[in-house]
């Protein structure tokens, strides 16, 4: 059995900071929904404990808009 094993103020420190980075990565992307993926990662971190973090975060970087810049496809003509 695999276990990860951190005391409760590194823990909090990463909840925090995860859902902080979530959090203004889903603002300059417009999500609207950006603080409740930052809350469903902070409380994530303990319930289950790291694995449901993990869950949250892989979760919200498949769901995420593309930026504003990003780039476009464009057609050639000949």
């Amino acid at each position: 059995m695999v276990q990860i094993v951190l005391s409760w103020p590194v823990a909090i420190l990463l909840a925090l900071l995860g859902a902080a980075w979530i959090y203004s990565d889903g603002q300059k992307r417009d999500m609207e929904s950006a603080e409740m993926w930052a809350v469903g990662f902070f409380i994530g971190m303990f319930i289950p404990p790291i694995i449901g973090a993990v869950i949250v975060g892989i979760a919200y970087l498949l769901k995420r808009k593309p930026r504003n810049g990003s780039p476009q496809s464009v057609e050639h003509y000949r």
